[in-house]
C-alpha cells in the first residue's frame, strides 16, 4: 500500500478517508464560493486528453508512468493497489483504486521517447543513493531534472485523474517546467532502515492543485523532500532576484510581473524561507531567468563575475549545484561528489513529523503569496484553511 497524504499516516486508511473526504468537500464548496463558480467545469483537463509532457493532444497511443516502471518494482509488488483520491462527482465520494503499474497518463511517444535517457540515469543515482553511495554535482543536477519531471509529471496527472473536481487549468506541463525554476532536493534517512515501500506525500489534495511547488517521496530507506519556484534561492544564493513582483489586472490577471531586479553576489545560508529538518545530504540549485537576457539591467547583473564563476558550463540558466557543508554554502564543480551535509549522519526523523513540517512549509508559501498581494486572495484564503485543518487533524 502507498500513502498520499500526511493524515493516513496519523489516522488509518479507513479513518483517514472519512477526514479526507471531509475537507476536501468543505474546500470544494469554499472554493466555489470564492471564484464565483458553480461549474467544474475549469481547466481542459477536464474536456481533452492532453500530453502530460507538452501539453498537446497526444499524436499516438502512448501511455506515461509519472511513477516509472522500474522504482514501483524497487519498492514492492507492481500489482499493488494504490488509492488515488476519490470520485468527488459521486454522493458517496467513493476511493480510487489503481493497480500501482497501472497509474499512467495519456502522452506522446515522441515525447515520452525523449524522457528515456533520463530515466536510465535516474533509475542508477536512486539505487546509487539507496546503496549508501555518494553522487557527482552533475548527478545531483541529473536528479533533480527528474524530480522536477515527478512532480510536475503527478501534478498533471492527479488533475487529469480527479477532473470532477474543481481544478485549475495548468499554465505549463513537463516540458516546460524541467530546470526553469529554482529548486532544491533534500534526503533523509527513513527512521526504519529496513523500509520497503513507496509513498508520495502531499500531491492529492487542492493545496498542490494549485501549489505544486513541493512534495515528499519516500522510496524504500530514503525519504527525499523536492522543493521549486520562482526565485526560491536567488537571492539567498546571491543571484539576481526581483524585488517587484505582482500580477497584471483584467485578462491579464493570471500573468505574473517581475521588475526592479538586484543582486547580493554572496551566498548567505539559509537558503529557504522556511527550515526544514536538517538533511542528511541536501543539493541546492537557482535558475537565471532566461526571459531576462534581453532587459539591460537584468544582463548587466548576469554579466557580474560573480555569477560567472558559479555558473555550470554549458548550461544557459543553471547555477552549479550548491551545499551546505556545517551551515557553509559551497559550490561545486560538475565532477566534485556531494557528501554529508553536517560531516555525520544527522538523527533520524519521524515520517509524521516530516508530514507536518511539509504541511507547515506549505502554509509559509501560502502566507508569501497572500503577504506579497499575489493571486487570488480569497482563493488562497480557502488553501491555507484547507491546510491549516489538515495538520491540525495529523497532530491530534
Amino acid at each position: 500500500m502507498a500513502l498520499h497524504d500526511p493524515l493516513s499516516i496519523r489516522t488509518g486508511w479507513h479513518e483517514h478517508f472519512h477526514l479526507a473526504r471531509t475537507l476536501l468537500n468543505e474546500t470544494e464548496a469554499e472554493i466555489l464560493r470564492s471564484r464565483s463558480m458553480s461549474n467544474l467545469n475549469t481547466s481542459v483537463l477536464q474536456t481533452e486528453k492532453r500530453c502530460i509532457f507538452c501539453g498537446n493532444k497526444p499524436n499516438d497511443k502512448n501511455r506515461e508512468h509519472v511513477i516509472p516502471r522500474w522504482l514501483i518494482s524497487l519498492t514492492g509488488d507492481p500489482k499493488r493497489e494504490w488509492h488515488l483520491g476519490f470520485r468527488m462527482d459521486r454522493p458517496d465520494k467513493p476511493e480510487r483504486r489503481y493497480a500501482a503499474d497501472q497509474y499512467v497518463f495519456p502522452a506522446c511517444e515522441s515525447c515520452n521517447s525523449r524522457y528515456s535517457a533520463l530515466e536510465d540515469r535516474a533509475k542508477s543515482h536512486v539505487e546509487k543513493l539507496l546503496n549508501d553511495q555518494l553522487l557527482t554535482a552533475q548527478e545531483w543536477d541529473d536528479l533533480m531534472d527528474w524530480f522536477d519531471k515527478v512532480r510536475i509529471g503527478l501534478w498533471i496527472g492527479n488533475m487529469t485523474l480527479n477532473k470532477d473536481w474543481h481544478i485549475p487549468n495548468p499554465n505549463f506541463y513537463i516540458d516546460q517546467r524541467i530546470a526553469k525554476r529554482d529548486r532544491c532536493l533534500l534526503v533523509y534517512q527513513h527512521p526504519d532502515p529496513e523500509n520497503i515501500g513507496l509513498n508520495f506525500i502531499g500531491t492529492m489534495d487542492p493545496v498542490f492543485y494549485y501549489l505544486p511547488s513541493v512534495f515528499m517521496l519516500v522510496t524504500n530507506s530514503l525519504i527525499f523532500i523536492n522543493v521549486s519556484y520562482e526565485f526560491m534561492l536567488s537571492e539567498q544564493m546571491g543571484f539576481p532576484y526581483p524585488r517587484k513582483t505582482g500580477f497584471g489586472e483584467g485578462e491579464h490577471a493570471r500573468q505574473k510581473y517581475v521588475e526592479d531586479f538586484a543582486a547580493t553576489y554572496n551566498a548567505c545560508a539559509p537558503f529557504l524561507r522556511f527550515n526544514l529538518f536538517p538533511p542528511k545530504m541536501a543539493a541546492y540549485q537557482a535558475m537565471l531567468l532566461e526571459a531576462g537576457f534581453d532587459d539591460e539591467v537584468y544582463a548587466s547583473l548576469v554579466a557580474n563575475d560573480y555569477i560567472k564563476s558559479k555558473h555550470l558550463p554549458g548550461e544557459p540558466i543553471k547555477s552549479q549545484i550548491c551545499t551546505l557543508y556545517d551551515g557553509k554554502p559551497q559550490f561545486l564543480q560538475p565532477d566534485e561528489v556531494l557528501g554529508s551535509a553536517n560531516g555525520q549522519a544527522p538523527a533520524y526523523v519521524e515520517l509524521l513529523k516530516h508530514c507536518v513540517r511539509l504541511l507547515e512549509f506549505r502554509h509559509s508559501l501560502l502566507d508569501h503569496l497572500l503577504g506579497a498581494q499575489l493571486g487570488d486572495r480569497n482563493l488562497f484564503k480557502t488553501l491555507k484553511r484547507y491546510n491549516n485543518e489538515a495538520i491540525r487533524k495529523v497532530q491530534q
